[in-house]
């Protein structure tokens, strides 16, 4: 499954996360990504709903974390950092323009904007899954 076909099953899609952490294993090409998904109803009585999950990410081409904007709060609190995902493209990452044509015919680019840091988490991947970690829970 690509981010673009997951993205389209999550009821807000990757709008409005919770990151509380992620790892890297370049040997193996993995990725994984422990989160809050906002899973709330706008029109219903749990507006803010979260529910905690992780994302297995495989195939992993890359992972490029841009460095936060310096005029922004972005040192560790101790608070999970809000994310918001969506499709990479070359218009707006200009350093995918060159790289796009190596990366394998089923990866698909995606970015994650991290509120905290004004910047973004760029990765290109094969195969992205989603696993329920608990019982959907109120923040």
């Amino acid at each position: 499954m690509t981010f673009e076909e997951l993205e389209d099953e999550l009821p807000n899609g990757f709008h409005d996360m919770e990151l509380h952490g992620m790892s890297l294993n370049w040997v193996d090409g993995s990725m994984t990504m422990h989160l809050n998904f906002w899973t709330g109803d706008l029109d219903g009585p749990n507006r803010e709903e979260y529910t905690p999950g992780m994302l297995s990410i495989t195939g992993l081409c890359f992972c490029s974390i841009d460095p936060p904007d310096p005029s922004y709060q972005f040192l560790p609190d101790g608070s999970p950092l809000n994310i918001s995902g969506d499709a990479a493209e070359s218009k707006t990452f200009a350093l995918l323009e060159g790289i796009t044509d190596k990366l394998p015919p089923e990866a698909s680019c995606y970015r994650f904007f991290v509120h905290e840091w004004n910047s973004f988490i760029h990765i290109a991947a094969k195969n992205v899954q989603l696993s329920w970690t608990k019982e959907r829970v109120q923040p």
